[in-house]
């Protein structure tokens, strides 16, 4: 019994021990995914109003009212969310989680790094559209995978996350990946195409000129078990603050627009951006 007893402690020790060291797969996968496409040519010129000629008037107007005339085009940029409400359901309690995502201008490459705790067990998360191929992987443990989806419903999301966030990182508006519709004063239609993969929506801008949302009814909702369907979705930028003499969000929500009502899945008012290389650690 002694025996038995002391190889549960241990054990239970070693777990306890493993799940403290910093070593992640998962988390080495997205840094070594980052430092890759990081080592891709910096974008030195500043935006010119001939480089947004071409744009829809609302969009131009963004640009002026946000200050990014003049201003250096982005190579990058990384947004870290600490403490995030993640819902699946308006009825259970969110899960509380770590959020940083990783946007890059030369192509529509998209990096996102979930981290969180269940019952004090880690949990990491691991979303990426490269190369046109998007998945969502969720590890427990460090070790034990619980799902990895990948397909074109997938592709397409990863894609208008992408699109949806593109205004976080300037540059990637004047990508010619993204083509342009002018609809009114306060609405543009986008479209993107990278890699085989294509989606459209409409973005609102306020009456001062600040992007306001983005909608589409394109992107496919996927549940745990595989299900697909498509309800509205929109991505919402509230609260813009200037960093650096360039106004961006501070307030951003994620939102499926259900048919019992909408759900806010994701909510950060605690934001703080930076260019990739200098914001993320080294590999351990």
């Amino acid at each position: 019994m002694i025996w038995i007893l002391s190889a549960i402690v241990f054990f239970v020790v070693a777990v306890i021990v493993f799940f403290k060291i910093p070593f992640s797969i998962v988390k080495n996968r997205f840094l070594e995914d980052v430092q890759k496409h990081s080592c891709k040519p910096v974008l030195a010129d500043v935006i010119t109003e001939q480089d947004i000629a071409f744009l829809p008037e609302p969009v131009q107007k963004h640009f002026r009212v946000a200050g990014l005339l003049g201003a250096p085009r982005m190579a990058n940029l990384t947004a870290f969310m600490p403490s995030v409400p993640l819902r699946d359901s308006n009825s259970k309690p969110p899960m509380i989680i770590d959020f940083t995502v990783c946007l890059f201008a030369y192509k529509p490459i998209r990096l996102a790094y979930i981290k969180t705790s269940v019952f004090g067990v880690p949990f990491e998360g691991y979303d990426s559209f490269q190369d046109g191929v998007g998945f969502m992987k969720g590890v427990i443990g460090k070790v034990f995978s619980l799902f990895n989806q990948k397909g074109d419903a997938m592709n397409k999301g990863q894609l208008f996350s992408y699109l949806g966030e593109a205004f976080l990182c300037p540059s990637i508006i004047l990508s010619e990946y993204i083509k342009w519709e002018h609809i009114d004063a306060t609405h543009a239609k986008a479209t993107i195409t990278c890699d085989g993969v294509s989606g459209s929506g409409v973005f609102t801008f306020s009456p001062n000129g600040f992007v306001q949302s983005f909608s589409t009814d394109e992107r496919a909702r996927i549940s745990m078990d595989g299900k697909i369907d498509y309800p509205r979705w929109s991505g919402v930028y509230e609260d813009y603050e200037s960093i650096n003499g360039i106004f961006l969000p501070k307030h951003i929500k994620a939102i499926w627009h259900l048919d019992d009502g909408d759900l806010v899945y994701f909510e950060s008012s605690n934001i703080s951006y930076t260019e990739c290389r200098k914001h993320l650690p080294t590999t351990s």
